[in-house]
């Protein structure tokens, strides 16, 4: 049996061990956490290794045929065709905008050139060259005719022609109906509201009719008003007269930017020919263009669709 004094030494000597325990103990929880840490660190990396080797599948963009690839000859028609599209569709001048190839001219075989260096049809591309008419009836070759009352489809063949008769397949052609793109741009009601004037100022109605008068040898345009309009803006030169220093420039005393004019246009302002080629471009693209939005407004002035 324990003496009363050992018995006391025992129970400091539990004590005293117990004391050490809780001093390490902390020290002990630091370090299995820290493991833990550096366990689940090794394994997130592990795990992030493994999903950056494996192959991130592609994602094409809804509404979306391959690749399509719009050709021009400018960047000022691409300025005009983004806008003209934003009457149509936003996502339309976005897409013509990202998808645009400037070819620095009338260069269709650049073009060609071009789509061939991307693979063409055999890689999933599609492409269109837009081109003005300028001074060539017969614009390509094949079974391509003049253009008739402005109308561009008649100058626009299946697949890509040029000169000395290449063709290209997946890649199609469109040839402005009338002189060029900026043809397209001399709507009186536009030009005054971009400039702010009154719906009576005729000053461009006159140096559009001088114009033409000059470009048609003299002669003036005869037939009904809409088939003098239309002979009038197939043989003008839109490009002098909307420049700098041009007859139209010259009689408004300011200079014409035709992006603004673009931009001031109204959806029922563009001619037909400007649909039959947004029409393409979504039937090649695979582009859904959803039209114009309607708000109605309803008489407490909140607007309803």
């Amino acid at each position: 049996m324990k003496s009363a004094s050992e018995l006391q030494e025992s129970s400091q000597d539990s004590r005293v061990s117990r004391e050490k325990v809780r001093e390490k103990s902390p020290d002990t929880t630091r370090q299995s956490q820290r493991t833990q840490s550096l366990e689940r660190a090794q394994s997130g990396t592990r795990n992030g290794a493994a999903k950056s080797q494996s192959p991130r599948k592609g994602k094409r963009r809804p509404g979306l045929s391959g690749q399509f690839i719009l050709y021009v000859e400018g960047a000022r028609d691409r300025e005009i065709l983004g806008c003209w599209a934003r009457r149509l569709d936003v996502g339309l001048a976005r897409y013509i905008e990202k998808n645009t190839v400037i070819l620095g001219g009338r260069r269709p075989a650049r073009a060609i050139s071009d789509f061939r260096k991307r693979g063409g049809v055999d890689a999933g591309f599609s492409g269109l060259i837009v081109l003005d008419r300028d001074d060539h009836p017969h614009a390509a070759s094949g079974s391509v005719t003049p253009a008739e009352n402005g109308d561009a489809s008649s100058l626009s063949t299946g697949s890509a022609r040029v000169e000395d008769g290449t063709a290209e397949a997946g890649l199609e052609l469109f040839v402005w109906g009338l002189r060029h793109i900026e043809s397209y741009l001399l709507v009186p009601a536009a030009i005054r509201r971009m400039l702010g004037l009154g719906a009576d100022d005729r000053r461009v109605e006159r140096s559009i009719d001088e114009s033409a008068v000059i470009y048609n040898g003299g002669l003036r345009t005869s037939g009904t008003p809409a088939a003098q309009h239309t002979a009038q803006h197939t043989t003008l030169h839109a490009k002098r007269i909307l420049g700098s220093g041009g007859a139209l420039s010259e009689a408004l005393g300011t200079e014409l930017r035709v992006g603004e004019i673009a931009r001031a246009m109204r959806l029922d302002e563009l001619h037909g020919d400007v649909h039959r080629l947004f029409d393409r471009i979504g039937r090649l693209s695979g582009l859904s263009v959803k039209g114009p939005e309607v708000v109605i407004r309803s008489r407490a002035g909140f607007p309803r669709k």
